[in-house]
């Protein structure tokens, strides 16, 4: 078995089904999962496997070819296909079900390479009265990369609307499975062209073409959060958040005298439309608290910079709460630049925002080595009012126990005597 990073072999096992069965290969790369059926006898120790990279237009043939009778082609698609047509059954066939509803039995290369998911049954008969197949679908695309050919979305386009009878636990259940997917802008976008997407998530529909309505030009939100959802971490929390965070900006868009597009606020009115759709998913009250509070306040670590002070750190670490790593994997998600300096920049920052998040963390776990009331003990020891010369024998202190001459966590008065037996100086300097 080969595989790549995109997708675990785990992963794999628990998206199709069946696949473990004598004689098969399960091969994946990307998005694109295909299951090769063996046909003849292999030369002994050889099971061949083909991996296939659409978004590189790359083949890479996981064995020795010189030990198949096979003419190689230049190009590495025919390549592969040749080897695939002389020594299997039905070359390129992806089984995503054990009900075995969706199959690439008679998919071409053209199709895989398209991301188009044919059906080997009619998509009106298949759907028929079971709407929740249409969330299938959805999810199945999600967590292969390719959608289904445009039979299948005009017939489910006439029964979107039933999906509103389907019981919001089923509606919970595919969602929440299709949005932690490897590809799941594939299964919003399918849902959207369904048109049952509108009849679950208005606020998110919005988003789309609402860049075309305004005067002044600014960026497509609805392409930016499809993007923005595939690239932060699979959790439901924070896909949730890339899902609905720009979905306040629909209704709070100004433009001022200058041509400057603003959204004020649209942060918190995302999180409050946030609760709507929670309630219409039946979102627990947990995660739904989770996720707004992500919407509502992800533009805090947006803001970060090298002039930030251990302060600053510390003020957000304290703010954010148990949210924090939250806040910073999806704020690590929210950008879809294509200039490659803007990318490197905004890696490097977040790269440095969770360093300095660690280091502070860290220093602020330390027991302190002084005692609280030394201050008022030397004052009290020399008769001298508050000044800089406290600072300057606490940090000598200090620098002793750090050095190991001195033992951290004594009394104060111990470290009294210490100053009067070995730097009474720093005493007279009072």
């Amino acid at each position: 078995m080969n595989h790549t990073n995109d997708l675990t072999i785990e992963e794999i096992s628990s998206v199709f089904d069946g696949l473990r069965r004598d004689g098969v290969e399960i091969v994946a790369a990307g998005p694109v999962v295909l299951a090769l059926h063996f046909s003849v006898p292999l030369p002994k120790g050889h099971r061949p496997t083909v991996v296939l990279n659409r978004a590189l237009k790359d083949m890479t043939i996981a064995h020795d070819l010189s030990q198949f009778d096979v003419t190689i082609a230049d190009d590495p698609i025919s390549q592969a296909t040749a080897i695939a047509e002389k020594y299997f059954i039905e070359p390129w066939r992806l089984i995503s079900t054990a009900e075995g509803c969706v199959a690439l039995k008679s998919t071409t290369i053209a199709d895989i390479d398209a991301g188009r998911l044919r059906m080997k049954t009619e998509p009106r008969k298949w759907l028929r009265g079971r709407v929740d197949r249409i969330l299938k679908m959805a999810l199945w695309s999600s967590q292969t990369g390719l959608q289904p050919t445009r039979d299948f979305i005009r017939a489910a386009k006439r029964d979107a609307g039933h999906i509103l009878s389907l019981d919001r636990n089923v509606w919970r259940e595919h969602f929440n499975s299709m949005l932690v997917a490897f590809k799941s802008s594939v299964g919003l976008q399918l849902l959207f062209d369904c048109g049952v997407l509108q009849m679950m998530l208005h606020e998110v529909c919005a988003m789309h073409r609402f860049h075309e309505s305004c005067a002044v030009h600014h960026k497509d939100i609805w392409d930016h959060t499809l993007q923005v959802v595939d690239k932060c971490p699979p959790t439901l929390a924070v896909r949730w958040t890339a899902l609905m965070h720009d979905t306040g900006k629909v209704w709070t868009r100004t433009v001022n005298n200058k041509g400057k597009v603003h959204f004020f606020r649209h942060e918190e009115l995302g999180a409050s439309l946030m609760r709507g759709a929670a309630a219409r998913f039946a979102l627990s009250q947990d995660l739904t608290d989770r996720i707004c509070y992500v919407i509502g306040n992800h533009a805090r670590a947006n803001v970060y910079s090298t002039q930030w002070t251990d302060s600053a750190v510390r003020r957000l670490i304290r703010d954010m709460g148990p949210h924090l790593d939250d806040v910073i994997a999806f704020s690590r998600s929210d950008y879809t630049t294509k200039r490659a300096w803007r990318i490197k920049e905004v890696n490097e920052l977040g790269q440095e925002l969770v360093k300095r998040i660690d280091q502070v963390r860290e220093l602020d776990a330390r027991v302190p080595p002084l005692p609280k009331g030394l201050g008022n003990a030397l004052m009290t020891a020399t008769g001298h009012g508050p000044g800089r010369w406290l600072g300057d024998i606490q940090q000598w202190l200090e620098a002793e126990v750090e050095a190991g001459r001195l033992l951290g966590g004594l009394q104060a008065v111990e470290y009294v005597q210490y100053v009067q037996r070995t730097n009474p100086q720093l005493l007279e300097a009072a």
